[in-house]
């Protein structure tokens, strides 16, 4: 994929007025363990590496749904500098879990075990054909469970967790957008959970 690797612009950097940002996101997210991620069968735009065409998970693997409510969940992402190598980017997914129930606590041990996970959001905003309603963190390097906290004080008694990018790990390239031909195939594939 061609890319600037000298720090140079290719490009004018513009304002889509018909389509200004709104913040936020929709309720449900998808994580998925990044191993079970097929990045022989994953696409991308030849033009821009930011740009996935089709998001494929091995045979049989599924991503999981973490449901949420309002705005209790968010994705960022923030430029992270380095000395000797080029600049990665950090992605964080912060979110809540709504039921400390035992099937929800085991998912917690499983991740707290050390995996890694990418994690996949669509944004209130959609962006210009829809085409940036969908986007994915921890693609490359994958994002690690670095936060959970419960209190029963806190939170109405939800579970505070944060998957984020390990520092020395950090990823490649910004959040990807996925648009799989259009809004509404990215949109079932989402809710089927991509699985193959």
């Amino acid at each position: 994929m061609p890319t600037s690797c000298d720090g140079l612009l290719t490009s004018d950097i513009l304002f889509d007025c018909d389509n200004a940002m709104t913040g936020g996101m929709e309720v449900n997210v998808l994580l998925f363990n990044h191993k079970d991620i097929d990045k022989v069968a994953t696409t991308f735009d030849p033009t821009n590496r930011t740009k996935m065409t089709n998001f494929a998970l091995k045979a049989t693997k599924t991503g999981y749904l973490l449901q949420g409510i309002k705005q209790v969940n968010a994705l960022k992402f923030e430029l992270v500098k380095k000395e000797l190598g080029p600049d990665k980017f950090k992605h964080t997914f912060a979110g809540l879990i709504l039921n400390l129930s035992s099937a929800n606590k085991l998912r917690l041990l499983e991740m707290s075990q050390g995996g890694l996970y990418a994690v996949m959001v669509e944004l209130k905003w959609k962006g210009a054909a829809s085409a940036e309603a969908f986007q994915i963190a921890g693609y490359d390097s994958g994002l690690e469970l670095m936060v959970n906290t419960w209190s029963s004080n806190e939170n109405d008694g939800n579970v505070s967790i944060e998957l984020s990018s390990k520092e020395g790990y950090e990823e490649t390239r910004p959040i990807v957008s996925v648009f799989e031909t259009s809004y509404t195939a990215t949109a079932t594939a989402f809710a089927n959970k991509f699985l193959t």
